[in-house]
């Protein structure tokens, strides 16, 4: 028999909802005060729930407090790997995003990879990336951008005056421009691209059991 994957699949936090409605509340227009107190209080609540550490990260990153803001995201990561990694440290074979509840970790370890990437840390970036990717080749997070961008040498600033939008990345533009420059370093997106191929080979209407 061959090796059993291993599928981490992370449990529903309660706090999830408390969450939301903080975030409806920013923005509503609440004081940032307020908003930061009350994603402080939840992460007191269930500390293992990361997505108040990435709120909180970001209202840091724009109040310019940049050493706080990166010492929540660092607690943040460090509570992302105890969950999914195992006694020797390795992460699992898979982290899907379509199982909700891996999102807030899934966007904790992407966080922290950009924030590594705008650092200078490219090589420890990647390695995050990598893993990333090949335990969610769906990529709904889109890090294949980033390792194409870090493999062509660009800068997340470069990356992010190239494509953002206000917030958003246009599609056609990105993956247009993933489509045509992956192909150069067949090393790191090979494989990638076979998964695509059989995605929809196992998707396409030929393969569909349709019994009506």
């Amino acid at each position: 028999m061959g090796k059993k994957l291993r599928d981490f699949r992370d449990k529903t936090h309660d706090v999830v909802f408390e969450y939301y409605d903080v975030l409806d509340e920013y923005e509503a227009g609440t004081s940032t005060r307020k908003i930061k107190a009350r994603l402080k209080e939840l992460i007191e609540k269930d500390p293992d729930f990361l997505d108040p550490y990435i709120s909180l990260y970001g209202i840091l990153l724009e109040e310019n407090k940049t050493r706080e803001a990166e010492e929540i995201l660092d607690e943040a990561y460090r509570r992302a790997l105890a969950l999914i990694t195992d006694e020797k440290g390795n992460w699992p074979d898979s982290l899907p995003w379509g199982w909700l509840e891996n999102r807030h970790i899934i966007r904790t370890l992407v966080n922290k990879a950009v924030s590594l990437w705008d650092q200078g840390k490219t090589d420890e970036a990647l390695e995050m990336f990598r893993k990333l990717l090949r335990t969610n080749p769906s990529d709904n997070a889109g890090v294949r951008f980033y390792i194409l961008a870090i493999r062509l040498n660009m800068s997340l600033e470069e990356f992010e005056k190239k494509f953002d939008k206000g917030g958003f990345y246009l599609a056609t533009e990105i993956d247009g421009w993933f489509e045509e420059n992956s192909k150069k370093f067949p090393d790191e997106f090979e494989w990638w691209w076979e998964e695509l191929t059989k995605y929809e080979e196992d998707v396409s209407p030929e393969n569909s059991d349709d019994r009506k």
